[in-house]
């Protein structure tokens, strides 16, 4: 397994890198996770810390500038519905400290800007990582005090509700959507109240 690798960059192709390690002749292709202005030019030295993802149909390489990303990455690959290239893309979109501030004050809103991530799977961050997060300190400070879980036990049950009144799967995913992104904090009746409001919009 490569767990870290230090060389020259020959090609760029959007996230993708081509690096010679030394002066090997062997050019390793790996996945950046970077934001696209942030990404190094052919010619320039690198150093990157690996993870290698071994598949039954490839072998894929997966960089980052610091430990505390590659760490991090581990730990998002872990929740059902992030693939690398989500686990990739949120890397490229935020800090390994803003992610756990966001995950630590169920922020759901903000780790849904990141394509790829909806509603349902930021929730699931939320929850499944919030506790493992608590362990680390990628950010400067750790709001302990404004840590909160998302109320996934209320969705539930507006869900199981609205499926009573005969609405559909998709209709429910939508409105419950924009109950999240409205910031509401409503109790089961309120939420339901609100849902059957704004379904019918």
């Amino acid at each position: 397994m490569i767990g870290f690798l230090r060389g020259t960059v020959l090609n760029v192709d959007r996230s993708e890198l081509i690096v010679e390690a030394g002066q090997s002749g062997v050019g390793y292709r790996i996945c950046l996770a970077a934001p696209e202005a942030a990404m190094p030019a052919p010619g320039e030295a690198v150093e990157l810390h690996i993870y290698t993802q071994v598949r039954e149909d490839a072998i894929e390489l997966y960089g980052f500038r610091t430990r505390d990303e590659r760490t991090l990455f581990t730990l998002l690959i872990s929740v059902k519905g992030i693939g690398a290239k989500v686990a990739v893309s949120l890397l490229s979109m935020l800090s390994p400290g803003e992610v756990q501030v966001a995950v630590l004050t169920g922020n759901v809103a903000l780790l849904k800007k990141v394509p790829g991530i909806g509603a349902k799977v930021a929730q699931r961050l939320v929850l499944e990582l919030q506790e493992a997060l608590k362990a680390y300190h990628f950010a400067d400070a750790i709001p302990e005090t404004s840590a909160r879980p998302v109320p996934v036990a209320a969705h539930a049950d507006t869900r199981s509700a609205l499926r009573n009144f005969g609405f559909s799967e998709s209709d429910i995913d939508k409105v419950l959507e924009r109950l999240d992104a409205s910031g509401e904090s409503l109790d089961v009746q309120g939420e339901i109240r609100w849902a059957l409001k704004n379904m019918k919009s």
